[in-house]
């Protein structure tokens, strides 16, 4: 199953959300990494180019999915009770908010004197406003807070999947791991 159905994803969001998880979570630590390396250290440019275009791919990969979700149907959530469908809603509304916080300030961090950023030699992302020093501070804060906010929603999120899956025994888990044509019983 290729497309979303209102009990199951397919195999698009499926990619999509493990994509973009998988890129979150490495661009997460390499960030981290960067951070305690060093900024005068022998290869911490080459790191930090490649978190910069890893950085243009996430938010080319993101805003794709969230344009895939907007159209296409949603599989109902398997929680009956309204405030877990509220707390799924705004989890869901939050991971987005955070991730295109964090993507567009790094735009911001990184164009900031008006160099541009080279994706892997294939493309250049240039600069569209060159920052003050205080603007860069705030851009430089906002990157670092709402990414650590976003690897906490990240935990709370892993986390309900997983009791869902083992406490719950429901199928939360399971039908972001493989497509089914299936219906629930």
């Amino acid at each position: 199953m290729i497309r979303d159905s209102n009990h199951n994803f397919g195999f698009i969001s499926i990619f999509f959300h493990w994509l973009s998880a998988g890129l979150t979570l490495f661009l997460f630590g390499l960030g981290v990494y960067l951070t305690s390396y060093g900024y005068y250290s022998s290869d911490y440019l080459q790191y930090a180019h490649l978190h910069y275009a890893l950085g243009i791919i996430l938010f080319g990969v993101v805003s794709i999915r969230l344009l895939w979700r907007l159209s296409s149907k949603t599989p109902k959530t398997l929680v009956n009770s309204t405030p877990a469908k509220i707390g799924i809603s705004l989890s869901k509304f939050l991971l987005y908010v955070f991730l295109f916080a964090i993507l567009i300030s790094g735009y911001f961090i990184c164009t900031a004197e008006g160099q541009s950023i080279d994706v892997f030699g294939l493309f250049q992302i240039p600069s569209i406003k060159l920052l003050e020093t205080s603007q860069l501070n705030i851009a430089g804060l906002t990157h670092k807070y709402v990414a650590w906010g976003l690897f906490g929603l990240v935990i709370v999120h892993a986390g309900a999947a997983l009791i869902h899956h083992f406490f719950i025994r429901d199928r939360t888990l399971v039908r972001m791991l493989k497509p089914s044509k299936k219906t629930p019983e």
